[in-house]
């Protein structure tokens, strides 16, 4: 994947909010592309689930453009890397892709308490990754499970109930600042889950 200079879309759905799609029920238009650890094959089935799910979504824009949630101290040196704070970036899907291979295997270093970090999740074949379309109408999720791996797709996200609670909470939610030190950036959550409340909730005063 290339990751593109700007363009991502003012007020996307937060990237924290997106990882409560993994609660969507199949009422919600929610599909899975699910791989067992023993399968044969296991990364070609993969990526090919995801990309089917990617395709048949709507995931890409023009140019096979979306967005993609990377840690935000990669492209900011004042993010502390401690807070694990993960941040939209517009990427371009490229000819050679292996989301579920290379693409979970480039390594990010050693993370604060001496373990091995990598990209798209904990090493090749072991995905943890969010993205969505540029309109933000597409999620797409890559998740490890206890005996496999999958994608999943939710349409229209922000109309499903997880992710709107998750908005909800985050935007309420009194937070103590003892907290901060092991739940990331609490307030940081607040101030987008009220941003996006701003741009995409219809106003109370409106008749």
């Amino acid at each position: 994947m290339q990751v593109l200079e700007g363009g991502v879309p003012e007020s996307p759905l937060p990237v924290f909010a997106v990882g409560a799609t993994v609660s969507c029920g199949d009422g919600t238009g929610r599909r899975d592309a699910y791989v067992d650890f023993d399968a044969p094959s296991l990364i070609e089935r993969a990526n090919q689930g995801w990309y089917e799910l990617a395709t048949s979504f709507r995931l890409f824009g023009a140019d096979r453009e979306f967005l993609l949630a990377l840690p935000a101290h990669l492209h900011s040196p004042r993010a502390a890397s401690r807070h694990r704070k993960a941040v939209w970036r517009r990427v371009r899907l490229l000819d050679d892709w292996d989301v579920m291979g290379a693409g979970c295997a480039i390594s990010r270093g050693m993370n604060e308490h001496g373990y091995p970090e990598y990209l798209l999740g904990s090493g090749a074949g072991r995905p943890e990754f969010a993205m969505l379309s540029l309109d933000s109408t597409v999620a797409v999720i890559g998740t490890t499970w206890q005996t496999g791996i999958s994608s999943l797709a939710v349409p229209n996200p922000s109309d499903t109930e997880p992710v709107r609670n998750t908005i909800g909470w985050a935007a309420t939610r009194e937070w103590d600042p003892r907290e901060e030190w092991f739940m990331g950036v609490p307030r940081s959550d607040r101030a987008e889950a009220l941003t996006w409340l701003r741009h995409h909730e219809p106003s109370t005063q409106e008749a």
